[in-house]
This record gives structure tokens, C-alpha cells and sequence, in this order.
């Protein structure tokens, strides 16, 4: 189970979950359809903060002394895990005062700007993260485009069919921007699997890789046909979770079951 690396693929995953429900929330309370009540707004910011929270702390499980964490600040200059920590403090940070603006000005036009700046600094975090795994051309597999695109895809797929669903549970009506949102996550996540399965050494056989398929992207393209039906489940959340998390998973087992790494 070690080569799976499993704080990492929490760390990655669910991080990129809140990232993505921060931005599809934002934009989808700016488009002009009937929008998200005060309370409702709230709710889901809670979540989303909650979601990026785990994920954040799930990545010090990975560490061999927790509290030393604080020595990968050293390396600012020139170490993209030095400057990952640093993105997912300002992160942290800015998603906090936004979630505490939602709490008590949530119908103010700042709520939305604030959420924008959380969004843009959360993609930006996003690219830092795959940095860390790009800059190693000993490794193809993580040394090729496919590594930002999955970490987007997986943004977009799940933060906003969380968005899309809420609506639906709370039954307003299906958003265009939600459909597109999850429509070019499908495509950068389904993208990712074409490019990173091009390269030598892609284990294609795994069962991840088919779970994968069906949970996240099969799940999501059925998904997006029976929202404008009315769908009302977050048991397809749920699934694309999985499959993202599985994924993740073949992400790091792929490398990390090989030796020598570096």
C-alpha cells in the first residue's frame, strides 16, 4: 500500500475538490440564473472549506516528523515543494477570510470578488502542486502534460457536479455554467488518461485504471444527461470521488513501484 501513497492521493484529490467547488460556487452565483439563497451560499462555502482543510491535512501524514514541517520553507528559492507549502498557506488563508465573509456579509457583491481571488489562487495552487511532480524528467509518467491537465480535471469534475447536484437537491433549475464546467473537466480529466497512456511504462491492466473510467468519467458524462432530468443523488459525487482517488492512486503507484525513484 506504500506505493500508493495514500496522504498524497487524499492530499491531492480533495484539496483539488474544495479548489474546484470554490470556483464552480463562484461562478455559477455570478451567471444569471436563479442563484444560491444566503444560507445555501454558506452551506456549501462550509463544505468546500471542510473538503480543502482534509485534504491539506492529510498531506502531513506523508511526513516522517509532522512537526519539522515547517523546514520545507527552507528551500523557497528553488524547490517547487517549498513553494507548495507556501501556495496552500496563502490558500488557506484567503479561503478562510472568504468563508468568513460568506458567513456574515453573504449577499454582499464582495463574497463573489473574494471568491474569485480564492479560485484564481487555488489554480494557481493547483499548477504548483503538478510542478513538483513535472520537474522530474527521470520519470515520464510525471514529466508530461498529463500531470497538470488530471490535476485540473479533477477541479473542475468534482467541484462542479458538487455544484450542480446541490442545485438540483435544493431544486433550482440546471446551470449552463455547471454543465460546461463539468463538461471541460470530462474533457481534461478523459484528455490526461490519452496523454499519460501514450508513454511507456503506463500500467494499463490495473484495475484502477478501468474504475477510474467507469466512476469518473463514464459516471460524469451520465451524470451531466440526467441533471438536466432532475437528478437528485449525491451518490454520483460520491462515485467520481472514487474514481478520481483511484486514479491517484495509478498516479503514484505507476513510480513509486519502481526503484530507483531518483
Amino acid at each position: 500500500m506504500e506505493h500508493y501513497e495514500l496522504p498524497l492521493v487524499f492530499f491531492t484529490v480533495f484539496a483539488q475538490w474544495g479548489i474546484g467547488g470554490v470556483l464552480a460556487l463562484t461562478v455559477c452565483q455570478s451567471g444569471r440564473k436563479r442563484k444560491f439563497s444566503a444560507v445555501q451560499y454558506r452551506m456549501l462555502a462550509l463544505r468546500f472549506w471542510v473538503i480543502t482543510v482534509l485534504g491539506s491535512c492529510a498531506s502531513l501524514a506523508h511526513l516522517g516528523s509532522p512537526e519539522g514541517a515547517y523546514r520545507s520553507l527552507a528551500g523557497l528559492g528553488n524547490s517547487w515543494l517549498s513553494r507548495e507549502v507556501v501556495a496552500f498557506i496563502v490558500l488557506n488563508g484567503v479561503m478562510f477570510c472568504w468563508l468568513l465573509l460568506c458567513r456574515f456579509k453573504p449577499v454582499q457583491r464582495g463574497v463573489i470578488l473574494l471568491g474569485g481571488v480564492t479560485a484564481l489562487v487555488g489554480l494557481g495552487t493547483i499548477l504548483v502542486t503538478s510542478q513538483v511532480y513535472y520537474q522530474m524528467p527521470l520519470h515520464p509518467l510525471w514529466h508530461n502534460v498529463a500531470t497538470p491537465v488530471a490535476f485540473l480535471g479533477t477541479a473542475f469534475l468534482t467541484g462542479f457536479m458538487s455544484v450542480a447536484v446541490a442545485r438540483a437537491c435544493w431544486h433550482l433549475p440546471s446551470s449552463t455554467i455547471c454543465n460546461a464546467g463539468i463538461v471541460v473537466g470530462i474533457a481534461l480529466s478523459a484528455g490526461a488518461l490519452v496523454l499519460r497512456y501514450q508513454v511507456s511504462g503506463a500500467d494499463a491492466s490495473s484495475p484502477l485504471l478501468w474504475w477510474q473510467l467507469f466512476a469518473s468519467v463514464c459516471v460524469a458524462v451520465w451524470g451531466i444527461s440526467r441533471l438536466n432530468s432532475g437528478m437528485r443523488s449525491w451518490v454520483w459525487v460520491i462515485l467520481i470521488i472514487t474514481g478520481e482517488l483511484a486514479g491517484r492512486m495509478l498516479f503514484y503507484s505507476n513510480v513509486m513501484s519502481g526503484a530507483p525513484w531518483f
